[in-house]
């Protein structure tokens, strides 16, 4: 889920005001703010499932990460 591309706030702002001039929607998939909350939500989940697994090893509990139990 480790996703290297940052999110441009220049540009986004820079289409979405644009977006704006046009008469685009705002909300939706597809809307002017989809970019920003879908770039929100990956950063969010990546650091709980980060926090989380930090956590279980140090509470000395193997890495589920990669998918193989005990």
């Amino acid at each position: 889920m480790k996703t290297n591309e940052s999110f441009d706030f220049q540009r986004f702002k820079e289409e979405a005001m644009q977006g704006l001039y046009d008469g685009k929607k705002m909300g939706g998939t597809d809307g002017l703010f989809a970019p920003m909350l879908k770039h929100l939500l990956e950063s969010m989940l990546e650091g709980e499932l980060n926090n989380h697994l930090e956590e279980s090893k140090a509470a000395g509990e193997s890495n589920r990460k990669n998918g193989k139990t005990k």
